[in-house]
């Protein structure tokens, strides 16, 4: 019986000793300190790489390589300096740029929806159509002329001639529903564009009173298209017109006003490009 209690014992001391699948027994475990680990799956492939290779990511791409930015905004650069504007008259700008966006909002807004109240549809188009028939064909035919676009030229001569024949004067536009040969777009050719054409600069950004985003030579534009035919006289009868023009279609320019400032963090920043890249793109048409 002495015998058989301490032959349990000793099987029960063997089997708490833990040990890994192998049958070694770890070297914490052990009395020789000397025993090397036990080698398993995870602990060869851990010490095999490290042993291979000093630094362990040598072989990943070197994302963060001072010969390789992976974060180079080179290319925004490059756009951002494709809409940069001169604007030497900031201060001048955005005082005017306060005071249009106030009396295009605050006041032209509320007044172009009591017109469209009073003035119908019909009137407000027809007014615009002899405006740009009578006094829109003239100056864009001689811009079309002047930067040598003879095929848009010959578009413009066309449409003249037929909504003045077949359109009650121009009241209506009649070539809008036609098909030329050429495809009409849409171009509205400007003294400013035929400037831009030859190569004037656009010089600094300005912003004009009442009339809004400019710059030098869109405003040398705006001053001499005045005295291209037809010409009212005297000369401010002219501007009294292009206003008047203007208003008549308020509400298409306010919607496409309101889209380019009303979410802008900028509104002034955002006018500004907007309206050079707009007037880059016509130039390059």
């Amino acid at each position: 019986m002495r015998n058989c209690f301490w032959l349990i014992l000793a099987l029960l001391i063997v089997n708490t000793q833990p040990a890994y699948a192998d049958g070694e027994i770890p070297l914490a475990m052990s009395n020789d300190t000397f025993l090397s680990p036990p080698v398993t799956s995870l602990l060869y492939s851990s010490s095999t790489l490290v042993a291979d290779n000093d630094d362990p990511f040598s072989d990943e791409p070197e994302f963060f390589d001072d010969s390789s930015d992976y974060f180079d905004d080179s290319e925004y650069d490059e756009e951002n300096s494709a809409v940069a504007v001169t604007d030497p008259l900031e201060g001048w700008n955005r005082m005017w740029f306060s005071i249009n966006d106030w009396l295009y909002i605050d006041v032209g807004k509320p007044a172009h929806a009591a017109y469209r109240i009073v003035v119908p549809t019909f009137a407000r188009e027809t007014l615009d159509n002899v405006v740009i028939n009578w006094f829109g064909m003239p100056r864009r035919f001689i811009n079309a002329i002047l930067q040598a676009k003879f095929a848009l030229a010959g578009i413009e001569f066309s449409r003249f001639v037929v909504n003045t024949a077949f359109g009650f004067g121009g009241m209506i536009d009649i070539a809008k529903d036609l098909k030329p040969v050429i495809p009409h777009t849409g171009e509205k050719e400007d003294l400013g564009q035929t400037f831009g054409t030859w190569g004037i600069p656009a010089g600094p950004y300005l912003v004009l009173p009442f009339f809004g985003a400019s710059n030098f030579r869109d405003t040398a534009g705006l001053i001499g298209g005045a005295f291209l035919p037809p010409s009212l006289d005297p000369v401010y009868l002219n501007y009294a017109l292009f206003a008047g023009a203007q208003f008549n279609t308020l509400d298409k320019r306010i919607t496409v006003y309101e889209d380019i400032v009303g979410t802008a963090i900028e509104p002034y920043i955002a006018l500004r490009n907007a309206y050079s890249q707009l007037r880059t793109a016509q130039i390059e048409n």
